[in-house]
């Protein structure tokens, strides 16, 4: 496959790029989705959680606020055992 880009006319060739097999090449745009979905689930559990706290305990905002953090670091805790994961596979070491 041939890369390049033109500048005023004049064609460069960049460096020959391989072809990834479809499972690498898509990898990248699942691990981010993934990450994505995890991260921002999660936040919106611990919104809703708290919300919901605050509305029955009649003590706004406080809940939310908690458990809206609590949801954050969860997600962010997701993030980092998918990395962890993801790193030991790319090394070929099993799962724990």
């Amino acid at each position: 496959m041939y890369t390049g880009y033109r500048i005023e006319g004049e064609t460069y060739a960049c460096e020959q790029m391989p072809k990834l097999k479809h499972e690498e090449q898509h990898h990248g745009h699942q691990w981010g989705l993934r990450v994505g979905t995890e991260i921002v689930a999660s936040t919106m559990i611990g919104l809703g959680i708290g919300f919901f706290l605050d509305r029955w305990l009649d003590t706004r905002p406080i809940f939310l606020i908690v458990f809206a953090v609590f949801g954050l670091a969860a997600g962010f805790i997701n993030l980092y055992q998918l990395m962890v994961v993801d790193m030991q596979k790319n090394n070929g070491v099993d799962e724990p």
